[in-house]
């Protein structure tokens, strides 16, 4: 296949055409291997890196966003009970003017 026939790969062949290179192989046989350009190769390489960090860190922040989310939906029910009360009381207030 011509490198230049625009075939498009998937996401789990191109982590497979970057991870090839772990395998000890150079670059050079690993873009031929797969027919893929080395520019290409390096691209997919930065956002393997990139998206492996974001994955890491998301992965610590869940732990800290379990106690932020009981917080925050303790707070969302505290303000359901103030809205309620502030509604109770307003159409009391309203009954009293009106009879």
């Amino acid at each position: 296949m011509d490198r230049n026939q625009g075939r498009r790969l998937s996401a789990e062949e191109k982590l497979r055409v970057v991870v090839g290179r772990q395998s000890g192989a150079t670059i050079s046989e690993v873009c031929r291997r797969h027919q893929v350009d080395h520019a290409q190769f390096y691209r997919w390489e930065r956002l393997a890196r990139q998206g492996s960090l974001e994955a890491l860190r998301n992965g610590a922040m869940k732990a800290r966003n379990g106690k932020r989310e009981e917080w925050l939906m303790s707070e969302v029910n505290r303000m359901r009970a103030v809205v309620a009360e502030l509604i109770t009381e307003n159409l009391t207030l309203k009954r009293g003017v009106l009879v």
